[in-house]
């Protein structure tokens, strides 16, 4: 996979079912198109990840040494409300109303791709995100990758 693009403004029904937006569903493999889990993310949202790659972030934690009391908290808060979502046959996912309420997801949402999974916003609390001063963005960028090899090769 090489990862997902795009940010789709969404509305949820009033049952909190989210229609997955084509231009979304059509970057996923076939086997990922029918189900997802949702956890709570680190900045107040939601992550989506399909099952694929939800069972690859399982592997990882699987090699975490749990009898650390680091690494058992961290599994315990990550898997915290996670919940696997399937697919209905109108392309809706119906959202765990405990992850919206500790996202503040109401109506208007937006569904953010982030590399290998999709983040879910309210959308007011988005804009807000998205509205650091990004005259900072090169400082950011250039702290954050400096370190990555192989960034401006051609390969």
């Amino acid at each position: 996979m090489s990862g997902f693009i795009g940010e789709y403004v969404c509305k949820l029904d009033s049952k909190g079912r989210l229609s997955l937006p084509s231009g979304m569903r059509k970057q996923l493999n076939p086997e990922d198109q029918e189900q997802f889990v949702v956890n709570r993310g680190l900045g107040g949202n939601l992550n989506l990840y399909p099952l694929s790659e939800w069972d690859r972030v399982m592997a990882k934690l699987r090699k975490l040494n749990r009898f650390k009391a680091k690494n058992l908290k961290f599994v315990r808060m990550f898997q915290n409300g996670a919940t696997k979502l399937s697919v209905d046959g109108n392309g809706r996912i119906l959202l765990p109303k405990a992850l919206m309420e500790f996202a503040g997801v109401t109506k208007e949402i937006v569904l953010a791709a982030n590399i290998d999974q999709f983040e879910i916003w309210d959308k007011a609390k988005y804009d807000d995100e998205m509205s650091d001063d990004w005259s900072d963005f090169a400082d950011l960028a250039e702290e954050v990758m400096a370190d990555v090899e192989d960034l401006n090769s051609d390969k």
